[in-house]
């Protein structure tokens, strides 16, 4: 059985997705936190924007924001601890 066909690559919703997972981020993620896991997921982003795989950029921006989000719950826990 093959692989079913990528979806082709639309640069405005590229932009429009990457625009809104990174203010996201920058909202969320503490900026007292650790950098490593957000850039290894940033990295991720790219090596999908440059291999033209759109549904892995989705799902890369998805495992980016929930970095961020993983990160600020952790923290606002601890606070609360």
């Amino acid at each position: 059985m093959s692989a079913p066909p990528q979806q082709k690559w639309d640069t405005e919703k590229a932009a429009q997705l990457a625009r809104e997972a990174y203010c996201y981020v920058a909202r969320t993620f503490p900026p007292d936190a650790p950098l490593e896991d957000l850039g290894r997921a940033d990295m991720a982003v790219l090596e999908a924007q440059e291999a033209g795989d759109f549904e892995a950029y989705e799902e890369t921006l998805r495992q980016l924001c929930r970095v961020a989000r993983r990160e600020a719950m952790g923290r606002s826990k601890a606070g609360a601890a």
